[in-house]
C-alpha cells in the first residue's frame, strides 16, 4: 500500500480539467471531418460516393459544398481522403452532441432550445443519475462509456452517476442499434423510469441508425421507439464527447 501512496504523490492529479479548461483529443481518437471554406466542384461527388453510411450530402447554394450529418458519421475520414480540393479536412474537435426535440427530430428553433434547456436545468442542474442500456452494440461504445468512471475522466466530479435500477435514473443512455432481442428490455427500462426523464442516444448506431440501418435483426430505429432528447455522435463516441453530451443535456454546455 505504501508503494501506491508514494506513486500517487509523485504522479499528482491527472484528472482532466474539462470542461473548465480546454482539452485536446488524445492521439488514439479519430478527428472529425469538417467542411471548410473553398470552391467545391458541383460535378464532384467523391465524398458522397465513398461514404457508405450516407453521412455526407451535397447541398445547394454554396457551389455544391458538402454537408456532414455527424449522427450518421463513422469518423473514418475516408471523405477527407477522397476530396481532391480538401474541402473536407480532419480537425481535432469533439463537442458534437446535438439536442433533439424529444420526438426524434433536431431542435430547429432557438426558442424551443431555450425552453428545453431551461426546463432541464431546473430539474437536473445539480446531479444526473444515468441508467445505461446496451441495445446490441459491438461494445466499442460500452468501452468508452465505462471509461467515464475511471480516474482520468471521473464523471462523478461533475455530478453524473450511473445507477443499476431504472427507478433511480433521471436519464436513459442507450448505445447500439436496438436489436430485436433488446427491444423489449429497452422499452421496459424506459417505462420503469420516473418522469421527467431524458433519453440520450450514444454513438452512430443509436443516434443515426447505424451503417446497416433497419434490417431483419433491427426492426426499428431508436427514435421510432423512444423520444430522443440528445444525440451523441461517434463510432464510438470518445469520453470527452460523451461528457459534452451530458453537460449539454443538463444545460451546462452549448452546442458547437
Amino acid at each position: 500500500m505504501a508503494n501506491w501512496v508514494l506513486r500517487g504523490l509523485a504522479t499528482g492529479v491527472v484528472t482532466t480539467r474539462y470542461p473548465f479548461r480546454r482539452e485536446d483529443l488524445p492521439g488514439a481518437f479519430s478527428a472529425a471531418p469538417v467542411v471548410v471554406e473553398g470552391i467545391c466542384s458541383s460535378s464532384c461527388n467523391k465524398c458522397v460516393e465513398i461514404c457508405f453510411p450516407g453521412a455526407v450530402k451535397k447541398t445547394f447554394g454554396c457551389p455544391g459544398a458538402p454537408a456532414i450529418d455527424y449522427e450518421k458519421c463513422l469518423f473514418c475520414l475516408r471523405c477527407a481522403e477522397a476530396c481532391p480540393e480538401k474541402i473536407i479536412r480532419p480537425e481535432n474537435i469533439f463537442e458534437l452532441a446535438c439536442l433533439r426535440n424529444g420526438g426524434g427530430g433536431k431542435v430547429t428553433q432557438e426558442a424551443g432550445k431555450a425552453r428545453k434547456a431551461a426546463a432541464v436545468r431546473r430539474l437536473f442542474r445539480r446531479s444526473l443519475h444515468i441508467r445505461h442500456v446496451d441495445a446490441g452494440s459491438c461494445e466499442a461504445c460500452l468501452s468508452e462509456i465505462h471509461a467515464l468512471s475511471n480516474p482520468y475522466y471521473d464523471l462523478h466530479r461533475l455530478g453524473f452517476f450511473f445507477v443499476n435500477s431504472p427507478r433511480h435514473a433521471d436519464a436513459l443512455l442507450i448505445s447500439g442499434p436496438v436489436t430485436k432481442n433488446m427491444e423489449e428490455a429497452l422499452l421496459k427500462t424506459y417505462r420503469a423510469m420516473p418522469a421527467p426523464r431524458l433519453v440520450i442516444a450514444a454513438g452512430a448506431c443509436a443516434a443515426g441508425g447505424g451503417p446497416a440501418g433497419t434490417n431483419y435483426a433491427c426492426a426499428h430505429r431508436l427514435e421510432d421507439l423512444l423520444p430522443v432528447d440528445l444525440a451523441v455522435p461517434g463510432c464510438p463516441p470518445g469520453p470527452l464527447t460523451l461528457l459534452h453530451g451530458l453537460l449539454l443535456a443538463v444545460g451546462r454546455a452549448i452546442e458547437r
